[in-house]
């Protein structure tokens, strides 16, 4: 079974109809890290939720305001992203593993991987040393170096 059948089984639950296609599942996982860092330091405030949030959008084909799938989507992706974050200790092997192979030969991939952990840690009060920390573990965890510290 593969890494992702085995976080959509974790996320809704056996023989569940999954309501994220493979790649929006995939995008969720490629952003967990992002979660990660605004998590680390045991504040994941407003600002942080809202960050999350705006990514979740980002991930949309169509305008929230006025398609209702688009925003159950999006709902549905932020929710996604919490519940990995609930139980990051369960299942960050299995994403880390996943984008270590996206990203294995893709140099962009990897610096857009950084620059997404850097954009999270500076939406309050720029970066703190807890999460320079924390992206420091996550970039060697994959494998990449962190070219902004």
């Amino acid at each position: 079974m593969s890494n992702l059948n085995i976080i959509k089984n974790k996320l809704y639950g056996e023989g569940v109809e999954v309501p994220l296609t493979d790649d929006e599942l995939i995008s969720v996982c490629l952003t967990f890290p992002g979660t990660l860092v605004a998590a680390c330091d045991g504040d994941f405030d407003n600002d942080e939720r809202l960050t999350m949030l705006d990514i979740s959008e980002s991930l949309s084909d169509g305008d929230e305001a006025t398609d209702s799938d688009a925003r159950l989507g999006s709902a549905e992706r932020y929710r996604a992203f919490m519940w990995l974050l609930d139980n990051k200790d369960e299942v960050e092997d299995l994403i880390f593993e996943g984008i270590r192979q996206i990203i294995a030969d893709d140099d962009q991939a990897a610096n857009n991987l950084v620059n997404m952990l850097h954009e999270v840690a500076d939406t309050t009060d720029g970066l703190s040393e807890v999460e320079l920390v924390e992206i420091n573990r996550i970039c060697n965890a994959l494998g990449i170096e962190n070219n902004k510290h």
